[in-house]
């Protein structure tokens, strides 16, 4: 026993092992990682203390007596997701495998999107949903197995001109009627004529009461959306084409719920803004989880600029998008 802790002692150090502290590390790591038994059972075997054990199977990684390997399932990028929740200080970041296929490209975005809600939603939690097709998907996926008495209000209001499964109001609906939980609707456009409309509408009870509720919710679902010709805000008909090229100009590269930001993330301030029905990004800044969701190829500078907003505390996202963002965001920094 003596010389056992004296051969401890010494394998517990940094300097080179000798072939009795090999075999003492090899022998107490054998006990703990095939033989499942517990660092208590394996000190009292061999004398020493359980602070003792956890120092040896620690030396033992360190030496590489023991070699820890992952088998990471096909499609699963642990590394990339790493990178993006350190870079951007993301509490949580999921990449899904890319295809050259946009519509299997989103299918296993929004399929990973509504694993991690069925995993991470709270019971009784209010979500507060945005506008778009990734969003838009979840109620195809998104089918827990128990009812969670969740609430799902829309974030903004709507367009008559985008089709009813990307509605907010709609993929309330839907995902409420999925999971058996409810949905709270906002009647309201998500753009108006003139702020003056959108400060008349916003005092009205109805839609003031189901902003507050979005407001106050606990988790927010929103897409990343886009400033060219042909991106949702201006083919819905919330924004004409000439003040996107406008918001452009003044270098804006992308939206969450149609506020506009740049590449580093700087809010965009137009009369655009100003007439939008919905959550502001100071709002999503105050809910304690915003999720952001993004499929689409090429959205690159979109995504950036949406992480470097402040406002996302989880990114899903495909593998080509997430790369590329790494690898701006690192030539943006040199």
């Amino acid at each position: 026993m003596l010389i056992r802790r004296a051969i401890a002692r010494e394998a517990a150090t940094g300097e080179t092992l000798s072939d009795q502290q090999q075999w003492l590390l090899a022998r107490i790591a054998h006990l703990y990682y095939v033989g499942n038994r517990t660092q208590d059972e394996i000190g009292r075997e061999f004398g020493f203390s359980r602070p003792k054990v956890q120092r040896l199977l620690d030396r033992a990684r360190q030496t590489g007596i023991v070699d820890i390997r992952i088998a990471q399932p096909a499609g699963l990028n642990l590394d990339l997701e790493d990178r993006l929740r350190s870079t951007f200080d993301l509490v949580d970041a999921i990449v899904a495998p890319s295809h050259t296929d946009p519509e299997a490209q989103r299918d296993a975005v929004v399929r990973a999107a509504a694993d991690y809600l069925e995993l991470h939603l709270p019971p009784n939690a209010v979500v507060a949903v945005g506008m778009g097709r990734n969003i838009g998907g979840l109620p195809r996926f998104y089918r827990p197995t128990r009812r969670l008495d969740r609430t799902f209000v829309s974030a903004m209001g709507g367009s008559p001109a985008v089709a009813a499964p990307t509605n907010p109001n709609e993929i309330c609906r839907a995902l409420a009627e999925s999971s058996s939980g409810r949905a709270e609707s906002l009647y309201a456009p998500a753009y108006v004529e003139n702020p003056e409309v959108r400060d008349q509408l916003l005092h009205e009870t109805a839609v003031a009461h189901t902003l507050q509720i979005a407001a106050d919710a606990d988790v927010a679902l929103v897409g990343i959306g886009g400033t060219d010709d042909a991106c949702t805000m201006v083919r819905s008909g919330c924004c004409p084409l000439e003040e996107m090229v406008s918001l452009r100009s003044q270098g804006a590269v992308g939206d969450i719920l149609g506020n506009c930001f740049d590449i580093e993330g700087r809010m965009i301030s137009s009369d655009f803004s100003a007439r939008l029905i919905g959550l502001t990004l100071a709002d999503l800044l105050r809910i304690d989880t915003v999720i952001g969701i993004v499929s689409e190829s090429e959205k690159t500078a979109n995504v950036l600029g949406a992480l470097r907003t402040g406002v996302l505390d989880v990114l899903i996202v495909d593998e080509n998008n997430a790369t590329q963002v790494l690898a701006r965001a690192g030539a943006s920094a040199t």
